[in-house]
């Protein structure tokens, strides 16, 4: 959803309105002015107070609240933002862009029935803006109605097909819904607009082997990986996906890449470890779970695995060792299942 561009008019407008003869007034100009060129130079925080002292003459203009509501959300205070955009709506109940604002804060916040209800007065108000309805899709989809969404979606794109952000959001649900097909065909459009992203690349080339088509599939989940390089959650993704086909040593690769970018991630050694045991190379996961205890030696995930790895080499001195910290790490956490695997795994013989 492009927020900034859509509420950035809440200034611009702003400053229309105050610069009409009407609203002259040399003190409110010069305010205006100084907010604006603090806005366009990115310090936010500078700019809200120049408009909270606005308020003081024009406590009665929604576009003034509006433009408080945009500079709170631009710093993540989006309980605030929600405030300022609810005030303006108390002044000016007609006003579509309002409603969207209010709706994209309270999403934020997690406040998902309350941003819906404002994604669809939005609407209301006005049915041609694209970002209204894509807004309303996130939330339906995180609310669990993907089939909403995907008509929200569809009426996003209707009015603005080279949306790439509804593109992929439609063919992530329907790729979801076993609508392969479609799904398809909506990523190889998203593909298409924004060949750089690399989250469209991995649904791209999860859609691609449910459509059954391996080769281009796993080309395109590669080309995710390289572009996103950074992200650790997406490679992460890219690596279980290859555990689970069984393409084991572009799993491997990937999380050893994703050690070398954040190797105080516990859970990519839980990963790597796991698929190591299940490939028969305990000693390998051995060592990798070491690693694991040795980030994070109150963890006893980390011992009660390394102990398996120990175990699994023969190894049932040091196994046992690993599993008594691990048994007191749990005790510790009053841990009562995760002391009972613990109690299993050492009465084991190996």
């Amino acid at each position: 959803m492009r927020f900034n561009s859509l509420l950035w008019a809440s200034i611009a407008s702003l400053g229309l309105w105050m610069a009409s003869p009407v609203h002259a007034n040399s003190q409110v100009s010069t305010l205006m002015q100084e907010g604006r060129r603090l806005v366009e130079a990115g310090n936010y925080a500078q700019a809200l107070a120049i408009y909270q002292q606005l308020l003081q003459s024009e406590s009665r203009n929604p576009r003034v609240h509006s433009a408080i509501g945009y500079l709170y959300a631009q710093q993540g205070q989006f309980a605030e933002a929600a405030r300022a955009y609810q005030r303006a709506i108390e002044l000016d109940q007609q006003n579509a862009d309002f409603y969207y604002a209010l709706g994209y804060s309270l999403g934020m916040m997690g406040e998902n029935h309350g941003a819906a209800a404002a994604y669809r007065q939005a609407i209301r108000l006005n049915n041609r803006n694209a970002q209204s309805y894509e807004g309303l899709a996130v939330i339906l989809a995180r609310m669990g109605d993907p089939q909403g969404a995907i008509q929200a979606y569809r009426s996003a794109l209707s009015l603005d097909p080279r949306n790439w952000a509804a593109q992929k959001g439609l063919g992530v649900l329907l790729l979801q819904q076993r609508n392969i097909p479609e799904a398809l065909s909506s990523l190889q459009q998203a593909a298409a607009l924004a060949p750089s992203n690399a989250s469209i690349q991995l649904n791209l080339g999860m859609a691609l082997l449910a459509a059954g088509d391996p080769s281009n599939g796993w080309q395109a989940i590669d080309r995710a990986a390289n572009l996103g390089q950074r992200d650790a959650d997406l490679l992460q993704q890219v690596a279980e996906l290859a555990a689970a086909a069984n393409q084991t040593e572009r799993a491997i690769q990937t999380y050893r890449r994703l050690i070398t970018l954040q190797p105080e991630r516990l859970a990519t050694y839980f990963s790597f470890g796991e698929l190591l045991m299940q490939q028969n190379n305990p000693l390998e996961a051995a060592a990798i779970y070491r690693q694991a205890t040795q980030i994070n030696p109150r963890d006893p995930e980390g011992f009660y695995r390394l102990g398996k790895a120990l175990a699994a080499q023969g190894r049932r001195q040091e196994a046992r060792s690993a599993y008594q910290v691990a048994l007191k790490l749990y005790r510790e956490q009053n841990n009562r299942a995760g002391e009972t695997k613990v109690r299993d795994a050492m009465r084991q013989r190996n």
